[in-house]
């Protein structure tokens, strides 16, 4: 694989923070710890705490409902939309597909209007059929999370993506975030691989970027991580801090997610919260711990099984560095491997239904893995408790333990198959 970054977080931010590899194949330029790096249904987190800091100011309520917020705009909405909650749209039990319907899709790629314009289109087609699931029922949805960034936008009269950037990046510091492929807002960053190593710099439609689409340097993806461990808010972010046992809170049923985190029981943290986001080009994956806390983050340029391994991998030694270091828990080699991937890829590969989009940096070409050549790893110390997490990538990627088995909090699942919710077992 190209490259990978992983950082350790705690109340008070970044703690410390790694990278090693290459942005792209073919390039000798190396991946640094301040690159833009993609997030995927990561963002589905950030756009829960915009929910939250909206019904904390009172513009929205966790029970607001579609046809309260959206009716006036579709007027043809099917009457089941009506009564659908943000809340339960952003705990994927919202009635909304897993998959989005091809035509839809289609019309996704092929809308150049504003992002906004694109995701009222995109929920306006989803408005005028029956819900795919009845309301209440678990359905992992991309699609619900677009619906609920356009009741956002709707009520805020402000897009969703400057929403987001005025209402919890800005406030939190995070200044160098954006939506699609990291090249696309600043030249020679981190290029995206399909998991055969080749470049494939392309990302999913504007249409559901309330669902994965976002991008920003893993070191300001921690300061985002330190406010759900507890950190103290910003004055803007208050209100929003004061619904984080809402927003951390598991669903009554199975599965028991929360609202933009998934929710586990491990021995290294007791309730855990994890995400993983992928749009089959890039893979990053979030466990955070806030009972005792600390989390992990890593994120690599490249989409696939290798790249899931990689980074569970990594967050597995550091987790067992911690513990170690901290008298915690350690894993026993006998219990039952998590898998850290999300919930489901994203429904789709971020390819155009009629061909695919143009790279922004030439044809595609191959690399050999950075990781396992033993490249030594670049550390960035936060402050001087750092120097006791450093590891070695070669280590953090390969440890000498068999994949399904392992440290007991982060080792690789099974291949995503369509239809195929990927399990994470406590």
């Amino acid at each position: 694989m190209p490259g990978l970054v992983c950082a350790i977080v705690d109340k008070d931010g970044l703690r410390a923070v790694g990278a090693d590899g290459i942005r792209a194949a073919g390039a000798a330029d190396p991946l640094t710890v301040d690159d833009r790096m993609h997030l995927g249904s990561c963002t589905k987190a950030f756009t829960a705490t915009l929910a939250a800091a909206m019904v904390a100011d009172g513009t929205l309520r966790w029970d607001s409902t579609v046809g309260e917020v959206l009716g006036k705009a579709f007027p043809a909405m099917h009457d089941r939309w009506r009564a659908v909650t943000l809340e339960q749209l952003l705990r994927h039990r919202g009635g909304a597909s897993a998959n989005a319907q091809p035509a839809d899709w289609s019309a996704a790629w092929a809308c150049t209007d504003s992002p906004r314009a694109c995701r009222a289109a995109f929920v306006g087609a989803m408005f005028g059929r029956t819900p795919a699931e009845a309301p209440g029922t678990f359905a992992y949805s991309n699609q619900g999370y677009a619906i609920a960034g356009h009741m956002m936008e709707s009520v805020a009269g402000e897009e969703y993506e400057a929403l987001l950037a005025r209402r919890v990046l800005g406030p939190l510091g995070i200044t160098h975030a954006g939506f699609g492929p990291p090249t696309r807002a600043e030249p020679g960053s981190p290029a995206g691989h399909d998991d055969d190593g080749t470049v494939r710099d392309i990302d999913n439609p504007a249409a559901i970027a309330p669902a994965g689409l976002l991008h920003m340097p893993v070191g300001e993806w921690a300061r985002f991580v330190a406010f759900h461990l507890g950190a103290t808010p910003p004055k803007e972010l208050a209100g929003a801090a004061a619904q984080l046992g809402r927003l951390h809170a598991p669903s009554d049923g199975a599965p028991r997610e929360a609202l933009g985190w998934k929710t586990a029981e491990r021995p290294w943290g007791g309730p855990v919260l994890m995400h993983a986001g992928s749009n089959s080009k890039w893979y990053c994956v979030a466990w955070l711990a806030p009972e005792k806390g600390f989390a992990i983050l890593a994120a690599t340029n490249q989409g696939g099984d290798a790249a899931t391994r990689a980074c569970d991998e990594a967050c597995a030694a550091l987790i067992g560095a911690r513990a170690k270091e901290n008298g915690a828990p350690a894993p026993r080699a006998e219990e039952p491997a998590p898998r850290a991937g999300s919930p489901r890829r994203e429904p789709r590969s971020p390819r155009r239904e009629q061909g695919s989009p143009r790279r922004e940096q030439g044809s595609p070409r191959r690399t050999t893995d950075a990781l396992a050549g033993g490249t030594s790893t670049t550390w960035q110390p936060f402050p001087a408790r750092a120097s006791a997490w450093r590891w070695s990538a070669r280590v953090a990627a390969r440890p000498r333990v068999r994949h399904g088995a392992g440290m007991g909090f982060a080792s690789p699942g099974r291949p995503h198959r369509r239809g195929h919710r990927r399990k994470d077992t406590p």
